[in-house]
């Protein structure tokens, strides 16, 4: 098997923060159901992660939280990953260590859904994956990415599977 990588935007969250900042955003009741949602839809999947790039924002952490998996063997939770975009992202991903077989980022848009955008092949990926989310990530969408070759030269990947929010 080659790499399969996990892009999740947190899930759904309060609208501000009375007195906070963004960074302290914490998430919605709904929020916390969509996030055990994501966790039983890759835990009825079997799918085991090996690493875990996640935004130390509340919200991010809170996400990661509720998914419920088995704690990883590589976690990195920087605030690195709270202000990323594309290039960012990237860099984080690409410097996995070969070992990872699955890696999950937990983190914001627009950077979140950008990866998907760049590195999904239109020509070897699911269609309806493609569809769905062609004009929205919305909070709590995953998008389930596969690959051959090295982290360090990730470029393309077959994007299997795109789930939407079900809560």
């Amino acid at each position: 098997m080659g790499h399969r990588l996990l892009l999740l935007r947190h899930a759904k969250t309060e609208e501000f923060r009375p007195g906070g900042q963004d960074f302290e955003r914490r998430l919605t009741p709904r929020g916390e159901g969509q996030a055990r949602d994501v966790g039983a839809f890759l835990d009825e999947r079997g799918v085991r992660v090996d690493a875990v790039l996640c935004s130390s924002s509340v919200r991010t952490r809170q996400t990661y939280d509720l998914l419920g998996l088995a704690a990883p063997a590589e976690m990195d939770d920087s605030r690195r990953y709270y202000d990323a975009g594309l290039d960012e992202l990237l860099e984080g991903i690409r410097a996995l260590p070969e070992a990872v077989e699955t890696a999950l980022l937990v983190g914001h848009a627009p950077g979140v859904p950008a990866v998907a955008y760049e590195v999904a092949d239109p020509d070897t990926s699911e269609p309806q994956a493609v569809a769905a989310i062609a004009t929205r990530f919305p909070p709590s969408t995953l998008a389930w990415l596969e690959f051959d070759g090295t982290w360090a030269e990730l470029e393309s990947a077959r994007l299997v599977e795109a789930r939407l929010p079900t809560i």
